[in-house]
């Protein structure tokens, strides 16, 4: 049974915050913060300054008008080619210098602000995290979604980067992590104490993904993918199953929902491998339910997937869906298949069975929808996350 602490005063410190967000990090904050405040704790939390004022209603949202809001995806492969991005990454450039600023700028911002323990989400908030915890003496949490190891797909991590991370991990009095996966990476890869990390796995809101009745735009059978258009995500991979799938099932639509730096290289790998009269790119979709609806297969491919959020979307919206083995969703899913990304062969005869099938199909479907709807919400975040609260306050 769990032990935790309500009615704290927590200090939150994060990148984005719907309806301003880059991917699953955004919607785990909206539906986190909400829970959390449901359970009788006050939030203030602190973002970029994103053009616009939030206000949720659920938790007090400042932000730092000094620092601008940045798009951060992943780290080589977000700014093209390596002169970018050292410029990027050197001292007081780019991303650099508003990662900086926003340190200097949180601790402006909440200056004669009570709260018992402080809350940081990714690499862009530990400055700060560390210097306001340093300034007050509060206890540091922070809670890992991703690391420069998973956005570069493991190839070419910035060296800046990881300084950061690693510092933060270090300061930290708890570090959350969201799958096993995860934890595995923290302690191999930067040396963090195993006792000091807890898993708290992400949760769903079914409530968000009622089940739409929406008519197939085509014939076709369409295969989905979605996410951010970065090495991580793996939709290279993606587009290299296409063809080997195509060989076989020439009447199948193969529809990718993102954007991202790699959005001009993908087309053009559509194009070069002969099946871009196949594969629809659609950009940034902000619902994404009526995609996973008219989905016959959802493929999520990632390279380094810490969870995976678009597994239990997919599902959701009863979605037949296929996962990486590198993802944290795979620990914990059931009812799907499981693939190594780098084997698009296995990949292509796993999408071929399931549009071939129609009992496979079914059983993914209906069982998938089955598992989701006993799946943990997000009170079972905040629960657990209070716990780790109370562990260090």
């Amino acid at each position: 049974m769990l032990a935790y602490v309500t009615g704290m005063n927590i200090l939150m410190l994060g990148w984005e915050f719907p309806p301003i967000k880059s991917g699953g990090l955004g919607t785990y904050l909206f539906h986190f913060t909400r829970e959390l405040n449901r359970l009788g704790n006050d939030i203030t939390f602190v973002m970029p300054f994103a053009g616009k004022e939030i206000n949720p209603g659920f938790v007090k949202i400042l932000q730092t008008h000094q620092t601008k809001f940045i798009r951060v995806n992943s780290g080589l492969s977000a700014y093209g080619s390596s002169l970018e991005f050292e410029a990027c990454f050197s001292p007081c450039h780019g991303i650099s210098g508003e990662v900086m600023a926003y340190a200097y700028d949180a601790a402006k911002a909440v200056e004669g602000k009570n709260f018992e323990v402080i809350h940081c989400h990714d690499w862009m908030t530990f400055p700060a995290g560390i210097a306001l915890k340093k300034k007050t003496g509060k206890p540091l949490i922070v809670t890992i979604h991703s690391t420069e190891f998973d956005r570069t797909g493991q190839l070419h991590p910035n060296e800046w980067v990881l300084g950061i991370e690693k510092k933060g991990l270090m300061e930290a009095d708890k570090i959350l992590t969201v799958s096993k996966l995860m934890k595995k990476q923290l302690v191999e890869k930067y040396g963090v104490k195993e006792e000091k990390i807890q898993v708290v796995y992400n949760a769903i809101d079914l409530n968000c993904y009622k089940k739409k009745k929406i008519e197939k735009p085509t014939k076709e059978r369409i295969v989905l993918f979605v996410g951010r258009l970065t090495v991580q995500k793996g939709c290279d991979y993606f587009l290299e199953t296409a063809k080997k799938v195509l060989e076989t099932k020439p009447n199948t639509r193969f529809v990718i929902v993102g954007t991202g730096d790699l959005m001009h290289e993908l087309i053009q790998k559509s194009i070069d491998l002969g099946i871009n009269n196949n594969v629809t790119f659609t950009g940034f979709e902000e619902d994404v339910s009526s995609y996973y609806s008219i989905a016959d297969v959802f493929v999520m491919p990632s390279v380094s997937e810490p969870f995976g959020l678009t597994a239990l979307e997919a599902m959701a919206c009863q979605a037949p869906v296929i996962v990486s083995k590198q993802s944290g969703a795979s620990e914990v899913l059931r009812n799907t298949l499981k693939v190594d990304f780098w084997d698009v062969n296995e990949l292509a005869n796993k999408i071929i069975s399931v549009l071939t099938y129609a009992p496979l199909l079914n059983e993914l479907r209906g069982r998938g929808y089955e598992e989701i709807l006993g799946y943990r919400g997000w009170k079972d975040v905040a629960l657990e996350t209070m716990n780790a609260y109370g562990a260090v306050a």
